[in-house]
């Protein structure tokens, strides 16, 4: 059962960084119906429903989360998200920028724009955008139809690296604008593999007694869930 729960949850993830949130929800709800007590499935569902705006059945995954891990950072932040008023509920997206982000899997980055006529008010928030990674820089673009326009290049030698990295590994990785300025955007990196570095957590996840650990590709890639 347990490899088969992993690969459901390796499909989840792969479902949640494409943004098919509602293949994102069956894949969550198959693992939990085998396994009612999988922790990162509850995060990872919660933020699926945030995601499709059922705002009622994640603040529920991410209480049912609490009961299991009491200090869940992940759950705790998400709930006091749903009960602000930091949503945007007459938006088709949820901004990417203001969502709890996952350590080791997501990166954020602020980038000029240098693309000729390239100005912030041309973008939206959650917009996807296309990388071509190159050896000391990344260069960025808008897709436009069949096209894709040149809109700047990360020359951050940290971030070139680990996306290098992800490059090399195969994994998965998408950007999206969180926010724009006049000649500026800030850009979401999200990777299906823990590559970026991670901020550590102050106190010690509390594991329940009699919980059952799940498989490295739920606690490597999951620290904050998908």
């Amino acid at each position: 059962m347990q490899t088969n729960i992993a690969l459901l949850a390796k499909r989840a993830i792969g479902e949640a960084l494409k943004g098919n949130w509602d293949s994102a929800i069956q894949l969550n709800t198959q693992i939990l119906e085998k396994n009612p007590d999988n922790l990162d499935a509850k995060l990872r569902l919660g933020r699926a429903y945030m995601q499709t705006k059922q705002f009622v059945k994640a603040k529920k995954m991410f209480k049912e989360a609490l009961h299991l891990d009491p200090i869940n950072q992940v759950a705790h932040k998400n709930i006091d998200l749903i009960n602000s008023n930091k949503l945007d509920l007459n938006s088709s997206i949820i901004n990417p920028g203001i969502l709890i982000k996952e350590p080791g899997t997501t990166s954020e980055i602020a980038m000029q724009l240098t693309g000729r006529g390239m100005t912030g008010d041309k973008f939206t928030s959650g917009e996807i955008l296309s990388l071509k990674i190159k050896k000391k820089s990344v260069d960025v673009f808008k897709v436009k139809g069949t096209n894709e326009i040149l809109i700047g290049t990360i020359t951050n030698a940290e971030i070139v690296s680990k996306l290098n990295k992800a490059s090399d590994l195969k994994a998965s990785i998408i950007a999206s604008v969180i926010k724009c300025m006049d000649k500026s955007v800030d850009i979401l990196l999200k990777s299906s593999l823990p590559v970026f570095r991670s901020e550590k957590q102050d106190i010690r996840p509390y594991i329940k007694k009699g919980s059952l650990d799940e498989p490295e590709i739920e606690s490597e890639e999951l620290e904050l869930g998908v």
